[in-house]
């Protein structure tokens, strides 16, 4: 009985189990929340290129044969006018015979024929051809340059001076004496005047290409009364002189930075073709970076530094120009050295650490445009006074000194001029001239009238002493190559001296406690100069290197964090507001 009851359950919980719902899924149309994704790293935006549009077919120009021979130029104007169904209009004073031989040309280029051979300039205004006489013309022509006129040049000098006097003595007495002079000076100058060398030369071009133009209205030949007795054989006509008038003329604007010329369209043609080229030469532009490098010789070098060692552990070693050797001297060591390297400049500069303590002393960069004096100079200006004194005598007062001081500047540290030239080819030629100086001591005026001044004991005034390192070169480098400048050596002589506080005064005694040493210290100049011609002077272009240190568009719009906060006034006195 109870495992049949046992069963009935057992089969009543097996119904129920058939007879629950199935989960639902629910339909594709129904509106769900939005799953939560993962945040990431936006990409970046796919740059594609625009598509450009479909070439649009053009119409073959028509062409046109011509073979005359000695034809009057307004007949063959008419003809080909005809042919190629275009209206005309001819001036009556273009005349002249033209020879043509023309297979399949267009119309412009048998205009362009024709009019080498006759004075004649042709227009198109509207759908008509308009010849002329070529005669001259205005026309404006802008000049991109700078209204500027520059003067400047590096001078250098080396002089030395031997005087000696003999005297001897006697009744008759008498003396001698003999003198020496050496002077050598190398002056370098340039004159940049952008403006009146244009203008001169415009001026030229049309002298040489210039038509003298007879004058409108010409007088009729006179007959010359015959003298008394005169044969009818002397009897001669003359006419008056033939009036001329120059044709061209030259107007130059240069705030406007316009040149106006008169001129016939020949002459247009020359003188548009001379500007383009100016323009092109005169706007080229060069970047310089300039790295000078002063190296404490160590024991091993003291000759100076090894050229040649340099050039073979440089990854660079020759250049594409050169043959494979480094191109110095055979005499690597020591003296004035110019030579060219490839590659980075701090690259070079980290290979010199093999022949001592470098220091780079500055590492200035400056663009410069073709021909033009570019002044780099990052100095201190020592001042000193010049003293003078003068000694008058007053009625009243009696010696009355007047003293008068002048004061004097001298730049100490670092000064470059450079003036480039860039060739069509890429070539850049420079004239270099760097120099450094530095202050060795201060001396004292030996000026007389210092100590008259100050009875007995000189007023003191202390002059500088400076010491300049500075070479003069041409160099001709490629675009990208660095050139080095080397040999300028120094000695420079140290003394540093120890004594017992009090002891080192007293004689003999003092110099057995003292402590002295003397060293020696030999150093070399080097100069890395590395020319770059700027093709593209934009910040998209060549200068995209120095993005980075420029700001962006936000710049003015962010909070400047330096900006002191303004200040808190104390409790109770803040303003009430309305």
């Amino acid at each position: 009985m109870k495992f049949r009851a046992l069963g009935t359950l057992a089969v009543s919980l097996a119904l129920l189990t058939g007879c629950g719902l199935a989960p639902q899924q629910p339909s594709d149309a129904h509106l769900r929340a939005p799953e939560k994704s993962v945040e990431g790293s936006i990409p970046p935006p796919v740059q594609v290129a625009p598509l450009l549009p479909e070439p649009k077919p053009t119409t073959r120009a028509e062409t046109y044969s011509v073979v005359v021979h000695s034809v009057p130029v307004q007949d063959l104007l008419f003809a080909l006018a005809r042919d190629a169904k275009v209206q005309i209009d001819i001036n009556s004073d273009v005349t002249g015979n033209v020879t043509l031989n023309a297979i399949d040309q267009t119309l412009p280029q048998l205009l362009e024929r024709i009019a080498r051979q006759v004075d004649m300039r042709y227009e198109v205004r509207g759908n008509t051809l308009v010849i002329q006489r070529d005669t001259p013309v205005l026309r404006i022509y802008r000049i991109d340059y700078v209204n500027l006129s520059r003067e400047g040049g590096v001078d250098g000098s080396l002089s030395s001076q031997v005087t000696g006097t003999v005297t001897t003595g006697g009744a008759s007495g008498g003396s001698g004496g003999n003198q020496s002079n050496t002077t050598t000076t190398i002056k370098a100058k340039s004159d940049n005047k952008f403006w009146e060398s244009l203008e001169k030369n415009v001026q030229e071009i049309l002298r040489e290409t210039d038509k003298i133009l007879p004058a409108a209205g010409t007088a009729a030949p006179a007959a010359v009364k015959p003298a008394a007795g005169a044969q009818p054989a002397q009897v001669a006509s003359t006419s008056p002189g033939t009036i001329y008038r120059e044709a061209s003329s030259v107007i130059v604007n240069k705030e406007a930075s316009v040149i106006t010329v008169r001129a016939t369209s020949r002459q247009h043609e020359k003188i548009q073709e001379f500007l383009d080229q100016v323009m092109v030469n005169a706007h080229r532009q060069v970047q310089i970076e300039a790295t000078i490098v002063e190296v404490q010789l160590s024991s091993n070098y003291q000759r100076g530094i090894d050229w040649q060692i340099l050039s073979s552990s440089s990854p660079w070693r020759g250049s594409g120009q050169s043959s494979g050797n480094f191109p110095f001297n055979q005499r690597n060591t020591g003296g004035l050295t110019i030579g060219y390297l490839s590659g980075s400049i701090s690259v070079n500069i980290r290979l010199l650490e093999q022949f001592g303590d470098i220091r780079v002393i500055s590492s200035p960069t400056i663009s410069a445009i073709n021909n033009q004096i570019a002044v780099l100079k990052v100095v201190d200006n020592l001042v000193y006074f010049e003293v003078a004194s003068s000694v008058s005598q007053q009625a009243n007062a009696g010696a009355v000194t007047a003293t008068t001081t002048t004061p004097r500047t001298v730049p100490v540290g670092f000064m470059m001029g450079v003036v480039p030239q860039i060739s069509e080819a890429g070539a850049i030629s420079l004239l270099v001239r760097p120099s450094i100086s530095r202050l060795v001591r201060f001396v004292s005026d030996p000026n007389p009238d210092l100590r008259r001044v100050g009875a007995g004991d000189p007023i003191p005034n202390l002059v500088p002493e400076i010491q300049t390192r500075e070479m003069e070169s041409v160099l001709r480098l490629q675009d990208g190559q660095v050139a080095v400048l080397g040999g300028l050596m120094q000695d420079d002589s140290r003394s540093n001296e120890g004594a017992i506080p009090g002891v080192r005064k007293v004689p003999v005694l003092g110099e057995l406690f003292a402590q002295r040493d003397d060293t020696s210290v030999k150093s070399e100049l080097v100069i890395f100069l590395r020319a770059t011609i700027i093709r593209d002077p934009s910040i998209e272009g060549d200068y995209r290197g120095y993005r980075t240190y420029l700001p962006d568009d936000d710049f003015f719009k962010k909070p400047n964090p330096q900006q002191a906060a303004p200040p808190v006034p104390p409790r109770g006195m803040e303003q009430s507001k309305p």
